[in-house]
């Protein structure tokens, strides 16, 4: 309950935070002497229903993501726990592969490999000790949320929400609008600096702008990466999770390195990442790329 509390509160802060951020620079580029401002003396009006439209599209796509259900696996998704210790591994050899050889993830996520496959899924599963479920293929739980999400990619504090299989999309969206955003507003920041003799002079006239310019490029430097980060996971159907931590996940290590069991190709990846809404069927995929190896192998023998 405390948690849960610490987690509402952490939320509500960061996301008033970012709304008074944004629209804090918003007003001295339309308050003060910049092309912003001139274009509402000019009525301008193209320039600044471009400029307003894109900051509302970014700030309807940063509460969309921050407070949709990220693909939360239901907790009603659960076996009495006399089934978990009839599925669990208990041959000393299967332990080894499925419990140690989870190294850390194992730990930190209090997962263990199930002997059977159940629900139609053709690989093992995991069980979560913290939710009492059956992982579906790329779930993960995060210790943040305290729920497992399905395809999970990463807990996103400026969000206060995990990033997972429903909200991707919304979040790949915004990172891409934000980021046109904060190039536009930084081009409006740098040409409304005034020059002046002295330094002194300077920075009494300009502090906002410095001020808005040093939040400006931080900001650019880590959502353009983000953007340029998940622009790649995106056409190769992978998640962060996944890309970092490959040798710790079961249905990975135990493929080659440069083989990706989700990737259709760029074209359709991409279609289907903002098109699909059904939660897919991934171990089909494991299940076919594994099938395909053992078949290469076997002619090769």
């Amino acid at each position: 309950m405390a948690k849960l509390c610490w987690k509402i509160t952490t939320g509500m802060f960061i996301r008033t935070f970012h709304l008074l951020l944004t629209m804090g620079i918003f007003c001295v580029l339309i308050l003060k002497d910049t092309e912003l401002h001139q274009a509402v003396v000019d009525r301008n009006f193209p320039y600044l229903l471009a400029f307003t439209t894109l900051l509302t599209v970014a700030g309807v796509l940063y509460y969309t993501t921050s407070l949709m259900d990220p693909g939360f696996v239901p907790l009603n998704e659960h076996l009495k726990m006399q089934d978990w210790n009839k599925d669990i591994s208990s041959s000393d050899d299967e332990e080894e592969i499925g419990v140690e050889g989870e190294e850390n993830t194992a730990t930190s996520e209090s997962a263990t490999m199930l002997n059977t496959t159940s629900n139609g899924s053709l690989v093992r599963l995991r069980k979560c000790g913290f939710c009492k479920i059956k992982q579906p293929v790329r779930s993960k739980h995060c210790e943040d949320c305290s729920r497992c999400v399905r395809k999970f990619d990463h807990h996103c504090p400026w969000l206060e929400n995990c990033v997972g299989e429903s909200n991707h999309r919304f979040f790949w969206l915004f990172l891409l609008t934000e980021s046109t955003l904060i190039v536009w507003a930084l081009k409006i920041t740098w040409s409304s600096f005034v020059w002046q003799h002295t330094f002194t002079d300077w920075l009494r006239v300009n502090w906002l702008f410095l001020l808005c310019l040093l939040i400006l490029v931080s900001a650019a430097i880590a959502v353009v990466s983000l953007l340029c980060c998940h622009s790649y996971m995106l056409i190769n159907n992978q998640t962060t999770w996944e890309f970092m931590s490959r040798h710790r996940i079961t249905y990975l290590r135990n493929l080659d390195d440069n083989l990706n069991p989700f990737d259709e190709g760029y074209m359709r990846n991409f279609v289907k990442f903002f098109c699909y809404c059904p939660y897919r069927q991934w171990d089909d995929m494991v299940v076919k790329q594994k099938g395909g190896e053992e078949e290469g192998s076997d002619n090769n023998v």
